[in-house]
């Protein structure tokens, strides 16, 4: 049996998975990079931490910051393999996992304007993705005959 091809909208869908899975990696590394910006806006939000505190918590924002986004990485990375197979549980799981990750948006928006360009750049592509994946005919059938 040959191979179906991928209809216009899957790619579409994929090749945005693979640059927000891109973006994932970059956001920690920025803060990484940042973070005596990070601690500066630690600091104006609470003035009663003390220098040593408010070092403690920028790195745990760091910290916690690799390893959320280093997963919403490795679950872009499997989508972007996984949604060419046309299996229903892909577009599922891309549909949740990028409209939590909108959702996650709001909580990084309103914890810091670090990345205040990138958020809605980076929704905008999330929804794109759903939008590909469930409203064209092309993708209603590709994830349909699997």
């Amino acid at each position: 049996m040959a191979p179906r091809s991928l209809p216009a909208p899957v790619r579409a869908a994929r090749a945005l998975l693979a640059l927000v899975g891109l973006g994932h990696l970059v956001i920690p590394a920025v803060m990484g990079a940042r973070e005596d910006t990070l601690r500066d806006q630690i600091a104006a939000r609470q003035p009663d931490f003390g220098t040593a505190e408010v070092a403690r918590s920028a790195d745990i924002a760091v910290l916690s910051g690799a390893v959320f986004h280093g997963i919403l990485f490795v679950l872009c990375v499997l989508l972007t393999v996984k949604l060419a197979t046309g299996r229903p549980w892909t577009r599922r799981l891309a549909t949740v996992s990028q409209l939590l990750s909108v959702v996650f948006g709001f909580f990084s928006w309103s914890s810091s304007p670090m990345f205040h360009v990138v958020i809605p750049v980076a929704a905008a592509a999330q929804l794109a993705v759903v939008g590909l994946v469930w409203l064209p005919r092309p993708s209603r059938d590709f994830f349909a005959t699997s």
